[in-house]
């Protein structure tokens, strides 16, 4: 299917109503489970209403952006900022007890200094017909601004679900680097340093 070439508008959301985002993230929830490897039954459970609305209702600090195609939102991104503590080095989200026999390493790796306040870059998807326009790149831009303009961020961390090998470039022209297999290896972290700090 093609689109017309309209112009793309980013807006990001600011009243909290995060619901604009719902069927862009339940595709994007769909996409990962299509190509999990590592159960993916527990990737089809995923969902906005337990994964991105959770998230963002409990972040310390947020932004999301929508891309726009008139009225229509044809993608997104979906940053976070808040201070983790050691525990969070072994925290399992509820999604995650879905995982059968899972002792190994969690969402932050052992080398990383914590207590500290930590960004991540949670969800970057865009529709498939919109692909191949630079849409995902202007979103991420944006997210990164965010993420680099938050006070005492040290390090930012993006999570590729297993399968989801496609953007593992992506992510690299932006100057993540491999961290470690979360979950044994059902998500995959990468993170950066951010500079000066």
């Amino acid at each position: 299917m093609s689109v017309a070439r309209d112009e793309i508008t980013y807006r990001e959301i600011e009243d909290g109503n995060v619901e604009i985002c719902r069927d862009l993230c339940n595709a994007l929830m769909a996409h990962q489970a299509d190509r999990g490897v590592l159960h993916p039954e527990v990737l089809r459970a995923m969902s906005f209403d337990n994964r991105l609305k959770p998230s963002f209702e409990g972040a310390e600090e947020k932004q999301i952006i929508t891309a726009f195609d008139g009225g229509k939102p044809i993608g997104y991104v979906y940053s976070s900022a808040g201070l983790e503590t050691e525990a969070s080095k072994t925290a399992r989200p509820a999604w995650a007890a879905g995982l059968p026999g899972i002792r190994e390493t969690g969402f932050y790796p052992d080398w990383l200094p914590l207590p500290g306040k930590i960004g991540c870059l949670n969800n970057l998807y865009v529709l498939p017909e919109y692909r191949g326009r630079h849409i995902a790149s202007a979103l991420c831009d944006k997210a990164m601004s965010w993420l680099r303009s938050v006070t005492d961020i040290k390090y930012i961390f993006v999570y590729v679900s297993n399968g989801n090998n496609s953007v593992i470039d992506f992510y690299k022209n932006y100057g993540f680097e491999y961290s470690h297999d979360v979950f044994g290896g059902f998500i995959i972290a990468y993170y950066q340093k951010v500079q000066d700090r």
